[in-house]
């Protein structure tokens, strides 16, 4: 419940929050609620019958109708395209242009390549399963495994462990002492930022770019995680039923296969962690 607690009518006690301020016929968040269960279909045995099937129906069908409450969009965090008012107007603009125009100001042979997944593509995975995406890349010329494929981080992280086994030199490595916060409040020590070159493929199906990383100094299973923007900048098409990721070359379309043992040690190593 939203609001001073010190504020709230002690009178009122509801058993849906569990705390006080309003009763049941008060609580918005309640009757919300019980409209998205009579949307399902779960509640009709609850609804008012009348003599005629036809007027129920019109019910459920313009309670469905009506417009959503509002809209909820997806958290993230600190992304390259910048913080400054300017720079997401700025990024506004050219999103808005390439929508009506549906054409992108960069088009290049690679885009005419067709990337496909085939059932031999699944041939070697045990199905059914549930695991991430867990490949090796080579960072900074090391042969880095256990790197996890994240399409919902926006943030490449590099933990410090595998940073230091790189021994590329901590002169290159710009210190930050800030923490960065969890969706559990949990605070994790940054160390710094490094930028580093990644070769994501084999030869000569490659892609070598430089990826900006947040060096974080905590216990992981994995040694990096691969965020949302870089994955973008690699026109990474991923696939977690295949546990798979292809991407355009001038060679050709490049794949990465993911380790599904090594996801499933980090999954369960992350569980042994958190006990």
């Amino acid at each position: 419940m939203k609001g001073n607690p010190n504020k709230r009518n002690r009178n009122k006690y509801f058993r849906f929050h569990k705390d006080h301020g309003h009763g049941t016929n008060e609580c918005f968040d309640l009757k919300q609620q019980i409209e998205n269960l009579i949307r399902q279909g779960k509640l009709r045995n609850f609804l008012r019958r009348d003599n005629k099937d036809e007027k129920l129906k019109g019910k459920v069908e313009k309670s469905s109708s009506r417009p959503p409450l509002g809209e909820i969009r997806v958290i993230i965090g600190r992304d390259s395209m910048g913080q400054s008012s300017k720079s997401r107007k700025t990024y506004l603009k050219v999103v808005q242009n390439v929508q009506l125009s549906r054409r992108s100001p960069r088009t290049k042979n690679t885009d005419k390549q067709a990337i496909t997944f085939t059932d031999e593509d699944a041939e070697r995975i045990h199905h059914p399963h549930d695991n991430a995406i867990v490949i090796t890349l080579l960072i900074a010329n090391y042969t880095t495994r256990r790197v996890l494929v994240d399409n919902g981080s926006s943030a490449d992280i590099l933990y410090y462990p595998a940073f230091q086994q790189m021994r590329v030199g901590r002169d290159i490595l710009h210190l930050m002492n800030s923490p960065l916060v969890g969706f559990g409040g949990m605070k994790v020590q940054l160390v710094g930022t490094v930028t580093l070159p990644v070769v994501v493929g084999a030869y000569p199906q490659q892609v070598t770019k430089d990826v900006n990383f947040l060096v974080v100094d905590c216990s992981s299973s994995c040694n990096a995680i691969i965020k949302r923007p870089t994955l973008n900048n690699w026109k990474v098409i991923t696939s977690i039923y295949h546990q798979s990721v292809k991407f355009p070359t001038g060679y050709g379309v490049g794949q990465v296969q993911g380790n599904q043992l090594a996801a499933r040690e980090c999954y369960l190593a992350m569980l042994a962690m958190d006990e």
